[in-house]
């Protein structure tokens, strides 16, 4: 790893997503032990602080990292193995056996994989759910990279449908979730975070539910992640399982809240939506999956009407087939407007800010991440602006939403440490996370 003590980092531009969506030209930030200690431009900085390293940034756009709300990295292997199926069907025939499948060492690779792509692509903190064995494997993964993670084991103990070997009984699962949030929670000065991962409730019995929010209230800064109201027919399923409608059980059973994220949050009824309103529960964006599963469009704009905090997820490699959250931005902003039938729906900067700041207050950590500002983690990427379709460059932010893509980002930088730089990753053998991805390939065909 990269280890960066004192540094200046310089841009053509500065996009800082700060509370006054600040724009700086020849600008430069200067980091000191992992935390941003001065934000200018070149000049400013220059007279103000000297540094051991400055890293160039001409024809660069510097900006906050992107903070991934929704994804699963241990899917990585299942890319292109679940296309084109409903969601259930997709859960039961491919992805969950698949999960079943791996070994220690395949959930450890698959989700290396991700995060690597990941960081690749500009994501600097990410929310992500692993399987129910041998998650550990996957913690260690994101420790080992260096990419900030709410992350946590998958909670499931129930439903006939679903695989035996991925669910488990109800007191195990959450006697391993503990051991998990004694070990990992709040280390490596708090870029690792745990998150009780509770599958969605057609896996988790109203018991196991009953547990999960316990040990959330138990510990501090622990969320609940879960899917919620993604498809119609996984919400009909709900009410023959709960006997009320998905946000209605999830109240009932205590587990809404600022403490909890939902992924997708799509069908909900006027009731459902002020029960998101009055608990203060987050909700995670995910147009790609949405789109390929078919599931529908969630309606970004009504949440934000009433202020509920929406963040922007990539969902996982089977459903997307990717974590570029630039895809999934640009996605976002152009559902908003075929959904309201509103060109000025969900502008680039609105956007943006899902994915940066907005995004960190989803998971409660916009008071370290998400903004470039004194005082805040250095959790930041450099975005080429010299390739063909940067051509002309008008606004950064618009450029950011719809030109560019995560194949532009040059560098990432996590806790003041670079994780990918120009084809390179500092922290991991990118070369040997490739080879087991073939042999697991081999080993299914």
């Amino acid at each position: 790893m990269v280890k960066l003590k004192d540094t200046i980092l310089e841009a053509d531009t500065l996009v800082t997503c700060n509370p006054s969506n600040k724009i700086v030209k020849n600008a430069a930030v200067f980091i000191s032990n992992g935390i941003i200690q001065g934000v200018g431009t070149k000049k400013e900085i220059n007279q103000n602080f000297s540094a051991s390293k400055i890293i160039d940034g001409t024809n660069k756009i510097l900006l906050p990292g992107l903070v991934n709300t929704h994804s699963h990295s241990v899917q990585t292997f299942l890319r292109g193995k679940a296309d084109d199926y409903a969601l259930l069907d997709w859960l039961k025939e491919v992805v969950l056996p698949g999960e079943a499948r791996f070994t220690s060492e395949e959930v450890y690779y698959s989700s290396l994989l991700g995060f690597a792509e990941m960081v690749r692509t500009g994501t600097t903190t990410t929310n992500d759910m692993l399987t129910t064995h041998d998650s550990i494997a996957g913690i260690q993964a994101a420790e080992e990279i260096g990419i900030r993670a709410r992350i946590g084991k998958m909670l499931m103990d129930y439903n006939d449908d679903f695989s035996e070997i991925v669910r488990e009984d109800t007191e195990t699962v959450i006697e391993g979730a503990r051991k998990q949030i004694n070990e990992y929670h709040q280390t490596h000065n708090g870029r690792i975070k745990y998150s009780l991962n509770a599958r969605f409730l057609l896996s988790c019995s109203p018991e196991l539910m009953k547990l999960i929010v316990e040990t959330r209230d138990e510990y501090e800064d622990l969320m609940i992640h879960s899917h919620a109201s993604e498809s119609q027919a996984e919400c009909d399923a709900v009410v023959k399982m709960y006997g009320a409608s998905y946000f209605r059980s999830l109240k009932k059973l205590n587990a809404l809240g600022p403490e909890t994220i939902l992924a997708h949050g799509i069908w909900l009824d006027d009731e459902e939506y002020e029960i998101v309103k009055q608990t203060n529960t987050r909700i995670t964006h995910n147009p790609s999956s949405n789109c390929k599963l078919a599931s529908g469009i969630c309606d970004v704009l009504r949440y934000h009407s009433i202020g509920v905090i929406v963040g922007i997820g990539t969902d996982g490699p089977p459903c997307n087939n990717n974590f570029d959250m630039f895809h999934d931005m640009r996605l976002a902003a152009f559902l908003q407007k075929v959904k309201h039938l509103d060109e000025l729906a969900l502008p680039a900067e609105k956007v943006l800010k899902m994915a940066t700041i907005e995004g960190a207050q989803a998971l409660n950590w916009e008071n370290e991440i998400g903004s470039i500002e004194v005082g805040k983690k250095a959790d930041l990427i450099m975005v080429d602006s010299n390739d063909v379709n940067s051509f002309p460059f008008y606004n950064p932010v618009s450029h950011l939403i719809y030109s560019a893509s995560g194949k532009d980002v040059s560098m990432t930088m996590i806790d003041g440490k670079i994780v990918y730089q120009d084809g390179s990753f500092p922290t991991i053998d990118i070369e040997k996370i490739k080879k087991a991805a073939e042999k697991y390939q081999n080993k299914m065909e």
